[in-house]
């Protein structure tokens, strides 16, 4: 039996990344592993480095175009203990694994209030640090005063706010094993709190294509300009490769509309990305994270 299954770790082997991912494409991660503690991590990390192999740290599946050819090496995501949410007076210690609108909706619970624009980012805590997620009215590192990450001798290592780089849609986290991560809030009205999520949340449902498999917004926005108007303007709303479509609600939206292929969804960034540099001379950034494309 492969020494992989005595991590303790729920481990399955050719699992396909097409069920576990937002946009509904990818084939199959060699080894799709679960690790519910930090000493399971660590076994597996340890695991890992013995065999050489390589480690894919996934969320939720959300911001992320697998391959259809799919993942060599470990494919893992926490679960557990690393979907625990703590709280001591206005601060909120989360697991990395911890699902981000759920967040939200507990904090409210609790009457802490500063993190509602983050409900519609429907990714894992991990991962929105690691690419400091977030939208027009926030970024999660606004609002990060700790993080908890494991270092390479398998202790945790606790990062200040000071000791992190967030930049756009990126951050100095990025290759590091994010764990936990301590959120300041404000205690506010558990009303006024419910109500700004609710006003998040109908927005999101007005100007994206909820309900549809997607990934969230495909490309970072130019320096003093949005790349959905750039993409609608240069009359691609609707534009469609194989099953892949350029969303007719939010241009900066891809979605599939059933059966689509990876590489479908990736020749349709391409083309997009073409006709944008041709018509405006921008060169479009791509914030879906692709793996194997």
């Amino acid at each position: 039996m492969d020494d992989i299954f005595k991590t303790g770790c729920k481990v399955l082997k050719d699992e396909p990344m097409a069920i576990h991912t937002t946009m509904g494409v990818g084939g199959p991660a060699e080894w799709f592993v679960e690790a519910s503690t930090l000493d399971q991590l660590r076994a597996l990390l340890k695991y890992s480095r013995e065999k050489s192999m390589p480690v894919f740290f996934m969320g939720w599946g959300s911001n992320l175009l697998i391959s259809d050819d799919g993942i060599p090496g470990i494919t893992l995501r926490l679960k557990g203990d690393f979907q625990s949410v703590a709280f001591d007076g206005t601060r909120v210690r989360a697991g990395a694994g911890v699902f981000l609108p759920t967040l939200v909706k507990q904090c409210a619970d609790q009457g802490l209030g500063g993190a509602e624009p983050l409900v519609g980012v429907p990714g894992s805590v991990g991962g929105a640090l690691v690419m400091n997620a977030g939208t027009r009215d926030l970024e999660i590192g606004n609002i990060i005063t700790t993080v908890e990450v494991l270092n390479q001798d398998g202790n945790v290592e606790l990062l200040n706010h000071n000791q992190i780089d967030f930049q756009y849609r990126a951050s100095s986290l990025a290759g590091k094993t994010v764990c936990f991560a301590t959120l300041q809030l404000q205690p506010q009205p558990k009303d006024d709190i419910i109500r700004s999520i609710q006003k998040f949340l109908g927005h999101r449902l007005e100007t994206q294509p909820v309900g549809m498999m997607n990934v969230g917004s495909i490309f970072k926005n130019p320096p003093g300009n949005f790349a959905a108007q750039l993409v609608e303007r240069a009359g691609l709303k609707g534009y469609r490769i194989g099953n892949a479509q350029v969303s007719t609600k939010h241009a900066n939206f891809i979605v599939n509309l059933g059966g689509a292929k990876a590489q479908d969804i990736r020749d349709l960034i391409t083309a997009v990305q073409k006709v944008v540099a041709e018509k405006f001379g921008v060169k479009l950034e791509t914030e879906v994270k692709m793996v194997g494309l």
